[in-house]
């Protein structure tokens, strides 16, 4: 009787187990890929049904001025989103950063009743742009034509203003901006280079010794007519120019 060879054992057996395995997992990821694509093209339909319902086929409104938004996507201005500071808060988007978003609204927190009793609501605004955070003050009010010191009456504002920021832990920078017309002829400034750096100077110098800040904390600079906000056309383009901005930088320091 002939002997039985024993049987060898198949040792790549597994390979089926683990074909079947990866076929699985191809399907589940087609499956996946397949659904996300599917949501994005509702979210698209439901977007653009919400768009037509509110405001017509064009998908944007008019603002009554001959331009027209899309008000369904976010729109920036060249300098950064810009909000009105009302009679008190605001409704304006959050900032990204925690810490400025704090600042800004312990200023809106602190100038609330002053903007509700004086002539200054219209005197700042805040921008949030790639420098940080922006408190852009009207130049109309705060300076007398071709002067650069802050007139005493908005000295309070300022320091209310002043003693948020100097509490905090950001550089600070003030930007002085002129319209396109020459300095007044009595003015001890010969153009608007040394109008709008002399104006950012002396909030830098009293923002110094009111507040005790350190000077690695302060920079100054002017920048006359170079970034307009507004055309310089019109009277009413010229006094959106006309501003001093105090600039709370992205950039932390350890000079406290």
């Amino acid at each position: 009787m002939k002997k039985k060879h024993p049987e060898h054992v198949n040792l790549e057996r597994w390979l089926v187990s683990y074909a079947d395995f990866i076929t699985l997992l191809f399907a589940f990821f087609v499956v996946m890929y397949s659904i996300a694509n599917q949501d994005k093209a509702k979210i698209k339909q439901i977007t653009e049904s919400i768009e037509k319902s509110f405001i017509g086929a064009s998908g944007k409104l008019d603002l009554g001025t001959g331009q027209k938004v899309n008000v369904m996507t976010e729109t920036l201005t060249p300098f950064g989103r810009v909000f009105d500071m009302p009679a008190g808060r605001t409704n304006a988007e959050t900032v990204k950063t925690p810490e400025l978003n704090k600042i800004a609204e312990r200023i809106e927190e602190s100038i609330a009743y002053q903007l509700q009793t004086t002539d200054l609501k219209d005197t700042l605004q805040m921008v949030y742009d790639e420098r940080g955070l922006v408190l852009r003050f009207s130049a109309n009010k705060l300076f007398k034509p071709g002067e650069e010191g802050v007139q005493t009456e908005y000295l309070s504002f300022l320091d209310k203003v002043g003693s948020i920021i100097a509490a905090s832990d950001r550089l600070i920078r003030i930007e002085g901006h002129t319209d396109s017309m020459p300095p007044p002829k009595d003015s001890r400034f010969p153009t608007n280079w040394e109008l709008s750096t002399g104006r950012a100077a002396w909030i830098v110098r009293y923002m110094k010794a009111k507040f005790k800040m350190p000077t690695q904390r302060l920079s100054a600079a002017g920048y006359a007519d170079g970034f307009p906000i507004a055309s310089n056309e019109t009277e009413e383009g010229r006094a959106k120019n006309r501003r001093v901005e105090i600039v709370v930088t992205n950039i932390r320091t350890r000079f406290r």
